[in-house]
């Protein structure tokens, strides 16, 4: 099954993209902020924070409850953990 988004960080945050954006096209996160996709990610950042906005965009074109519950950051736990 092919999905119409993907995920990737970007601006501090994981972004969910169009599927299709290849390596230095431009395009925008679902969020609505242009980017242009990288030629290699770098897997550190991974771990950053899901944007909010993004999500919720994602799963409502999946089909998919809404987070119930709003996550915080908290510095003292690491990225992954976040």
């Amino acid at each position: 099954m092919t999905r119409a988004f993907r995920w990737m960080p970007h601006d501090g945050r994981r972004h969910a993209i169009r599927s299709e954006l290849a390596p230095r096209e431009e395009g925008a996160t679902l969020c609505g902020l242009p980017l242009t996709v990288p030629p290699s990610q770098s897997y550190v950042n991974w771990c950053w924070p899901t944007c909010a906005d993004c999500d919720v965009a994602w799963r409502t074109h999946e089909g998919i409850a809404v987070f119930p519950g709003q996550r915080t950051d908290r510095p003292d736990q690491p990225a992954c953990a976040r």
